[in-house]
């Protein structure tokens, strides 16, 4: 039974989306996520909805009303809702407490103090779609261990419909960041969709726990789950564990397991496990075919190392980044000295091909310019996606903190889109020993 409280917050639920919807303050809901009865958390597009519904489709727009009344009507449901500076507010949270706010009481206790009131981003598993209908945004993954230098790792991973063991596969290994996990990582990306739409396996593995008292966030419990990192040779990302050496044991198990094409093994990563993927591009290029690194850098400790073999690195990095700098540090290089390294070591050609990507998101202040790097050693490229105004995040992916924390995540691309379309043409070269 809801309290008198929370009668009063269902109310004023009521009233926020389905009644005072041209108020100055709902101009400012960009998404909402709601529960259902039988456990999905589903993503919709506020403004998409709101568009649609003022141009004459209101398919969106309806079944959105629906969903979430439906939801109020639950007192243990969820509702989150995201506005446009990227906080997230405990909206079903609200609603049944004791003492329940108005949202523009809300509004003003977020715009005072942002990082003290935003939410943890939630996590959704469908999508609500123009037509009104939902559409699978993750699928589950499976767990897996293996025991790497007498301590057992473990890993996420997903096998997508079409895999019959018959037919070798490509495998995408996708590395999180230093406080993430590998469940994160499929959040982020989106690489879940991406390998049962293009019939890969994709592996989420999870680096070793972060050392207490090493938390990059002022609320560290906004980065929900177990809480990793991976030894890159710089605090707090740092340690005796041999990262390389679970990952190459990780691709002989899974090469094993399932039927793997092993010249067609690719890493991608953010941030902390971007600046891994370099790493491994360096260390373990007679596993892997290429990289793609996202918000991380090449790190010191690996400038003057030399790679085993030349090797295609792609590079995305924002330029308003407040986490990693664009312009680098003591710790690691800026985004533009990375490229010029790889394109050193791959004895690439200087003069890139330039693309700049379409403005598809009009009120999106950021924009993507692709540079690519070709003709190097055994046909290796150097792709650079600069990201004007973006910030430490996935383009196309989730704002999943604060944009006062992490900058902007554009909505022009889909990078992990874009860089599927870079990698799975290319394959180990025979030089690495690799049958074809």
């Amino acid at each position: 039974m809801r309290t008198r409280g929370a009668l009063f917050g269902l109310a004023s639920a009521l009233l926020l989306l389905v009644g005072v919807t041209a108020t100055a303050w709902g101009a400012d809901i960009k998404r909402v996520f709601y529960s259902t009865r039988d456990g999905h958390i589903i993503k919709a597009d506020y403004r998409k909805a709101r568009a649609l519904a003022a141009g004459g489709d209101s398919r969106m727009w309806d079944a959105l009303k629906q969903g979430y009344l439906k939801t109020l009507y639950d007192a243990n449901s969820q509702i989150f809702i995201q506005d446009k500076d990227g906080c997230i507010y405990n909206w079903g949270g609200n609603i049944n407490s004791e003492v329940p706010r108005t949202w523009p009481e809300m509004e003003q206790a977020m715009a005072q103090e942002p990082l003290n009131n935003t939410s943890p981003h939630p996590h959704s598993d469908r999508e609500l779609k123009q037509d009104g209908t939902l559409a699978v945004s993750a699928y589950p993954l499976q767990h897996g261990t293996i025991e790497c230098g007498g301590v057992e790792r473990t890993y996420e991973y997903y096998l997508p419909s079409s895999y019959d063991g018959k037919t070798p596969v490509p495998l995408v290994l996708s590395f999180h960041g230093y406080q993430s996990n590998g469940i994160g990582q499929r959040n982020l990306s989106g690489l879940d969709l991406l390998a049962e739409k293009e019939g890969f396996i994709v592996v989420f593995p999870n680096g070793t726990e972060v050392d207490p008292g090493f938390s990059l966030a002022r609320r560290p419990e906004l980065l929900q789950g177990y809480q990793g990192k991976w030894n890159i040779g710089i605090p707090p990302m740092t340690g005796d564990v041999d990262d390389v050496a679970f990952v190459s044991a990780l691709i002989d198990k899974l090469t094993a397991k399932f039927n793997i094409d092993r010249t067609r093994v690719y890493a991608t990563g953010m941030s902390n496990g971007s600046m891994f993927c370099h790493k491994l591009a360096i260390k373990l290029s007679d596993k892997i075919a290429a990289i793609a690194g996202v918000t991380g850098p090449l790190t010191a400790p690996l400038v003057n190392k030399t790679p085993k073999r030349p090797i295609t690195v792609i590079q995305c990095q924002g330029d308003a980044d407040p986490v990693v700098p664009f312009n680098g540090n003591p710790a690691f290089l800026s985004a533009h000295a990375t490229v010029a390294r790889w394109v050193y070591w791959n004895k690439t050609g200087t003069e890139p091909g330039v693309y700049e990507y379409p403005k598809v998101v009009a009120d999106d202040p950021t924009s993507v310019v692709k540079y690519v790097y070709g003709g190097g050693t055994n046909g290796t490229k150097v792709i650079f996606y600069h990201v004007k105004n973006g910030g430490h995040t996935w383009p196309g992916g989730p704002q999943y903190l604060p944009v006062q924390l992490i900058g902007l995540s554009s909505e022009q691309i889909s990078l992990t889109e874009e860089i599927w379309k870079d990698l799975k043409d290319i394959r180990l070269p025979e030089a690495a020993g690799v049958e074809h």
